[in-house]
């Protein structure tokens, strides 16, 4: 007999919650849409060709093909596809939204009513603040306890216990443990199962029914070995979606594909830094955008050098050696932000300062780094405008937009020789995951562990959400000192 306790629920009922969570994400999708629509026709179609405004509002209805296509991509609700798949679903079904809507212009016979260029910049526009518009969305009720689906973890107490902390620590925070099932469990008269990580135990599987019956939907099934036939056939009686989870350590999840093979369930990993075309579509990216880069970004370097030669004495512009691609040395370029003496300070500061020195064996980092020029030193640090340089780097080839990043010797030499091996498979990055993920405050340890992520899991999609992160950290300041 189960005792009937209400679980932990969001406020706000659950079927309800769905779907005010699935009007949220259409809502911001379609105001990403309708957005890049507007500026496309304010920077083309307006002033080059003289169009009216109505001519194009004409064509709004079928910005429904694109929320069916989104649909049908399951971004609604999206539940644990993560920020990196998201973006290349969105990208591929916005691409594909804009295509229709080109063919049907055309196919209509109204080809030169509208313009094709005005549809070109939609198109890149779109591909930017489609995704951008669903983050400030996320950012905005990831939070709140009605936004996350409610789920039962099922398993044994150690892997349940582990799974909730996952859950919870998870980026893209979709779920929300509301009651823990342990199969195991038989009520001796007189107990209570318990609560593993503040999450009540509600009991054996006996308890499916009544959880569904309150509104939970997700099992997550927390297992080392596969569940047996008799416990998936409860859980699918009552619950809608069924997800297995499993520790898989260092192995690649990006891009992971599921294989039937001959009735046996299979996972296939690939190796994308060994495919050709994958790395060719790498260096284009790092050249197009290392160009367009270094023109923007040529008046901004030459003010930062002018203002540290204003209050520093030295060249403000400065190269060290660092490893790269093969363990291959190179030159990386920086904007100088330290004292000439920057090394004999460091040292003299530590000698003096223990609490610091512990700080700069942690992550080699100091917050108040007594090496930096005055006042420019740390706004430039701030912003990371003292990389800027690096973007020549990038055009030269020595480095990438993403990717691990050239410290220095003394910083290498804190690093696993695995690690060390495994970092020069791929070019150095101006930026990385760990930089976009806990920026200057992560220790070495969390500095290898976001490395090896990136590089077992790397994609051209990881490296265009990275740089989305890493814009939104630069204007933040976040971190970077």
């Amino acid at each position: 007999m189960v005792e009937q306790v209400d679980v932990a629920l969001p406020s706000l009922n659950p079927f309800w919650a769905r779907t005010l969570r699935v009007a949220l994400l259409a809502v911001s999708d379609l105001f990403g849409l309708l957005l890049a629509g507007f500026l496309a026709y304010l920077l083309w179609a307006k002033p080059v060709r003289g169009q009216s405004a109505d001519l194009y509002l004409g064509l709004a209805p079928l910005f429904a093909l694109f929320l069916a296509g989104y649909l049908a991509a399951d971004l609604y609700p999206g539940l644990g596809l993560g920020p990196v798949e998201t973006l290349r679903r969105s990208s591929y079904v916005t691409g594909f939204g804009f295509l229709v809507l080109s063919s049907i212009t055309f196919a209509v016979k109204l080809p030169q009513l509208y313009s094709r260029m005005t549809f070109g910049i939609g198109l890149l526009l779109g591909l930017i603040l489609v995704p951008a518009c669903r983050a400030l969305m996320l950012r905005a009720v990831s939070g709140r306890s009605w936004w996350r689906e409610p789920v039962v973890v099922i398993g044994a107490r150690p892997l349940v216990a582990r799974t909730i902390l996952s859950l919870e620590e998870a980026e893209q925070r979709d779920y929300r443990p509301v009651a823990v099932i342990d199969p195991g469990w038989s009520e001796p008269a007189g107990s209570k199962p318990g609560r593993i990580e503040n999450v009540e135990i509600m009991g054996g599987l006996e308890a499916a029914s009544e959880l569904a019956r309150q509104g939970v939907q997700v099992a997550i099934l927390a297992n080392e070995t596969l569940p047996a036939e008799a416990t998936l056939d409860v859980l699918q009686k009552h619950f809608y979606r069924v997800v297995t989870f499993r520790e898989y350590e260092h192995l690649p999840v990006e891009g992971a594909q599921l294989r039937n093979l001959g009735g046996v369930l299979t996972i296939e990993y690939t190796s994308s830094l060994l495919r050709p075309h994958n790395r060719f579509a790498k260096r284009l990216l790092d050249l197009v955008a290392s160009s367009l880069g270094l023109i923007l970004a040529a008046p901004v370097v030459l003010l930062a050098a002018v203002l540290v030669r204003l209050v520093s004495r030295g060249w403000p512009l400065f190269s060290q050696e660092r490893s790269g691609l093969g363990g291959r040395t190179f030159g990386v370029l920086k904007i100088r932000t330290m004292q000439v003496d920057a090394e004999r300070l460091l040292e003299e500061h530590l000698a003096g300062h223990p609490e610091q020195q512990r700080e700069w064996n942690r992550s080699f980092k100091l917050r108040d780094d007594p090496r930096l020029v005055p006042l420019v030193g740390r706004l430039l640090r701030r912003f990371s405008l003292d990389e800027l340089p690096q973007l020549f780097n990038v055009w030269k080839g020595d480095m990438s937009l993403v990717g691990p990043r050239p410290f220095p010797g003394y910083h290498l030499s804190s690093f696993a020789p695995d690690f060390l091996e495994l970092r020069q498979r791929m070019r150095p990055g101006i930026t990385g995951l760990w930089q976009v993920m806990v920026r200057s405050e992560g220790s070495v340890e969390e500095q290898q562990s976001f490395d090896t992520y990136y590089l077992r899991n790397w994609s051209v999609w990881l490296d265009l959400y990275i740089l989305g992160r890493t814009l939104g950290a630069v204007l933040r300041g976040k971190g970077a000192y």
